[in-house]
């Protein structure tokens, strides 16, 4: 049953077996586990089943050092969570999201990497990271070449010692937003309350069992859950917030006895790395199995990553690098001047700068009107990209395109002095906002620029082209660098001391025998790859456990 907190009697109670706060991919993914079993489940989510302003609101705080986007903009308050902005167009035209598992070499505890290390191995994940792609529609668990290439593409012919071919898959998002929650919704045993914002959890004299969580709506109403166990399944940013701010038996907030809460904070940074050349155009046709396509069912995305032993030899962090055609400069330069113009012309508002726009569009006028008619007669993209691929099942590529630009995702290392902390400002519930803070480390930059080296090396070593690398700035960091890709990973994490992480190997958090983490802001340390699948193969782990000892 789904219920709108905003209706309930103030101080009204609900009593479950679990009470699971928040309702993005995890939360929604634990309720429908839960569903039909014998425990009595409430799913808590802040917002509704849309993007409200007044309620994203509630996330806004502070950020400080090297990132710059507003901290509201990190998450999504909704039904289905951040997921609602995953607008990958899939090629089996349907909107979805990246897949990756983190690498062995994730979990290790690597001695170049300070406070590195998993108290959990791969392996651990291996049978729940399966069991996802099967859940979640994503195809078999396979990631390495063999599955995917064909006798048309194939991988480049690279020295495999330093960079190998493997793949991201996708999954759809309507799960997250509608089939989850509409399956846990029809079940006897699961309750969510939408608009119900947790502003605290309250514990019991001991302080090592949470009894209660407080509710509070927008329009003044207070509620309350009771429950045997609670699982905090929102984002890096918003759990370590709740955590902080339950300090009715915990000055330092609760979980927080040794000033962990909240610190850690890595995210996933985005490096343009340069364009590569071919010295043949005609070569493009061949490279498809780096482009987003339909293959055995399953939509999927070559990529080039660092090899294990490079790994270790170079002591380097983990990288990974994709690449998409690209038309001339004056071409993308056209297909910029369109988009702009056509939101602003959608939007019913004269252009801004709209002659220049115009010369733009006439100067590229032949690749616009090549590209529009692929688009309008065949479904093709204007420009491919993160968002939507396809480019491979057209012929004669070589002329439309004339480079393929190569973007990296960038491992960053765990840092305590990167985090969240609270703010004297508060919201419109009464609840202190926070502040982020994150740092590059000089480390991470020096490990990026080799990386990127290495590839560079490996792509002009086969001999089929040249590589122009991109412009970085005074720091090292290349375009794209100083936001992150909303990965709010590190803040809780996880491992066997109390000193240095805030939850175990079973995601419980230490000295509270009933409060659980199903977030990415457990992990600690993130790889390359995507958190999405880590996550939820995590979420049913902790699913296994809380029914098992029921």
């Amino acid at each position: 049953m789904a219920m709108d907190a905003r209706t309930l009697d103030d101080q009204h109670l609900i009593e479950a077996d679990v009470c699971i706060i928040g309702a993005g991919p995890a939360g929604t993914l634990l309720a429908k586990e839960f569903a039909d079993s014998p425990l009595k489940v409430v799913l808590l989510e802040s917002g509704g089943t849309r993007s409200d302003h007044r309620i994203q609101q509630l996330s806004s705080g502070e950020i400080t050092g090297d990132f710059h986007e507003p901290v509201d903009e990190t998450h999504l308050r909704q039904l289905g969570g951040t997921a609602n902005h995953w607008i990958i167009k899939m090629s089996d035209k349907q909107y979805g999201y990246r897949y990756a598992p983190l690498n062995a070499i994730d979990f290790e505890k690597r001695d170049w990497i300070p406070y590195s290390g998993w108290p959990i191995k791969r392996e651990d994940l291996d049978p729940y990271y399966a069991r996802v792609h099967e859940i979640c529609r994503v195809g078999p668990y396979q990631y390495g070449p063999g599955h995917w290439e064909t006798d048309e593409f194939k991988p480049m012919a690279l020295d495999d010692h330093a960079i190998v071919t493997d793949f991201f898959t996708f999954g759809p998002t309507r799960i997250f937003g509608h089939d989850f929650p509409q399956e846990a919704e029809q079940s006897p045993n699961v309750d969510i309350y939408l608009h119900a914002t947790v502003t605290e959890l309250l514990s019991d004299e001991s302080g090592e069992q949470v009894t209660e969580a407080v509710i509070k709506t927008l329009n003044g109403k207070e509620v309350r859950c009771r429950a045997k166990q609670f699982v905090l399944a929102g984002g890096g940013f918003q759990i370590p917030r709740l955590l902080l701010s339950s300090r009715s038996r915990h000055a330092q907030g609760l979980g927080n006895a040794q000033d962990v809460v909240g610190r850690y904070y890595m995210d996933h940074g985005m490096a343009a790395s340069g364009n590569f050349f071919p010295h043949d155009p005609k070569l493009i046709n061949t490279l498809g199995l780096y482009d987003m396509r339909l293959m055995r069912g399953c939509s999927v995305l070559g990529k080039f990553s660092l090899s294990e032993a490079v790994m270790r030899k170079e002591r380097l962090r983990n990288f990974c690098a994709t690449m998409f055609p690209m038309p001339e400069p004056h071409e993308t330069e056209a297909l910029l001047s369109l988009k702009e113009v056509a939101i602003e012309l959608k939007g019913r508002r004269v252009p801004k700068h709209f002659v220049t726009h115009l010369w733009k569009m006439a100067r590229g006028s032949k690749h616009l009107t090549r590209m529009m008619v692929q688009k309008t007669l065949h479904g093709g993209s204007l420009q491919p990209g993160f968002g939507q691929g396809g480019w491979s099942k057209f012929k004669n590529n070589e002329k439309k395109y004339r480079r393929m630009e190569l973007i990296a995702f960038v491992e960053q290392s765990p840092n305590p002095n990167n985090r969240v902390t609270l703010i004297d400002e508060k919201d419109e519930l009464g609840c202190p906002k926070i502040r982020v803070h994150f740092e590059w480390d000089k480390a991470d930059i020096e490990s990026l620029g080799r990386a990127q080296d290495l590839l560079v090396s490996e792509l002009e070593n086969t001999g089929l082209g040249r590589v122009e690398r991109a412009d970085t700035d005074a720091h090292g960091l290349p375009t794209y660098a100083d936001n992150g890709l909303h990965h709010l990973m590190g803040t809780t994490r996880m491992g066997e001391d109390p000193k240095t992480s805030v939850v175990d190997k079973d995601c419980r958090v230490h000295g509270v025998r009933n409060l659980h983490i199903a977030s990415s802001s457990v992990f600690p340390t993130g790889g390359y790859a995507n958190p999405t699948v880590t996550i939820l193969a995590l979420a049913l782990r902790l699913a296994d456990k809380l029914k098992s000892a029921a």
